[in-house]
């Protein structure tokens, strides 16, 4: 009995001696073919990065463009506290007109000259100056009773806006073929409140330095039409008017009747005195703003 035991024992040892000699040698299990695609993934993966040219990264000013908005002409462009001066920020509209605004530098606008080769930098564009075109659309100085008046001619209609002082210093009249359409006033203290009569569109806008400041296009008061604080520097872009309007102590830019871009806590307007301008010309259209303490300048065309 004690051999038989003996000789199974030995056996046992052959057994487990064969199969350890046997397992090194072995082939490695089948790979599923979920862990093929994994590992081929991988290996790929890393050729790639490897194989990636490396290229020298060049810093631009170029104006970042996003993507209209889908219901309305306002671009969302919101304040950033990484907003940096010099960086221009851009939005085509729907209506196929670009802003572009910058963060302008950290100064009294109300009082100090704006920095136009800043402007010029930043927005990408030359300052607006008026060009043949734009003196085709003004309306002419004539010389009046009182005065310098304004006549307009489209088409076959003559457009008169006149100085009358007949009752006071400070009247004024608009006319289309000689019926008056408007009788108004407007104070003549430091400069002409009777400053430009356009031909936009085809239609007559006229702009008056009233109280407050309005524009009147066809014959029709806009600060009346839509119960504005002010209306003022009408211009053209694409043979449509562009304007700022004041409504409930803020700036909005009107194009095409719509308004467009973020509203503003100020526009710095000069008429006479102040230091920094609207400028317009050539279908563009630059002004400084501010708001939510930050200060712009915003370029249009």
């Amino acid at each position: 009995m004690r051999s038989i035991v003996k000789a199974a024992f030995t056996l046992l040892l052959i057994v487990i001696a064969l199969s350890s000699c046997h397992g090194s040698s072995s082939a490695p299990a089948p790979i599923s073919a979920e862990a093929k695609e994994t590992t081929t993934f991988a290996i790929k993966t890393a050729d790639t990065e490897k194989q990636k040219p490396t290229s020298k990264f060049v810093a631009t000013l170029g104006p970042t463009v996003l993507p209209p908005p889908k219901e309305t002409s306002i671009p969302q462009i919101q304040n950033s506290p990484n907003s940096v001066s010099g960086t221009p920020m851009a939005v085509i509209l729907e209506n196929g007109i670009t802003w572009i605004e910058c963060v302008a530098p950290n100064r009294d606008y109300a009082h100090d000259e704006p920095t136009i080769a800043f402007a010029v930098s930043c927005l990408g564009m030359e300052r607006p100056s008026w060009n043949e075109q734009d003196r085709e659309m003004a309306g002419e100085r004539i010389n009046g009773g009182n005065g310098s008046d304004l006549r307009l001619v489209i088409g076959s209609d003559v457009f008169l806006a006149k100085h009358d002082s007949t009752n006071g210093c400070c009247d004024y009249e608009f006319s289309k073929n000689g019926d008056v359409i408007i009788e108004t006033s407007a104070p003549l203290i430091t400069f002409d409140p009777n400053r430009h009569l356009w031909n936009i569109g085809g239609k007559s806008v006229w702009e008056l330095i009233t109280d407050p400041p309005t524009i009147i296009v066809d014959g029709i008061d806009y600060n009346e039409k839509y119960q504005l604080e002010g209306a003022f520097m009408p211009y053209t872009i694409n043979d449509k008017l562009i304007y700022i309007a004041k409504k409930n102590g803020k700036y909005q830019v009107m194009y095409d009747e719509k308004a467009i871009g973020p509203e503003f806590d100020e526009v710095y307007i000069k008429y006479c005195c102040a230091t920094t301008q609207v400028l317009y010309g050539d279908e563009r259209y630059w002004f400084w703003g501010k708001r939510e303490g930050t200060y712009y300048v915003v370029g249009i065309h």
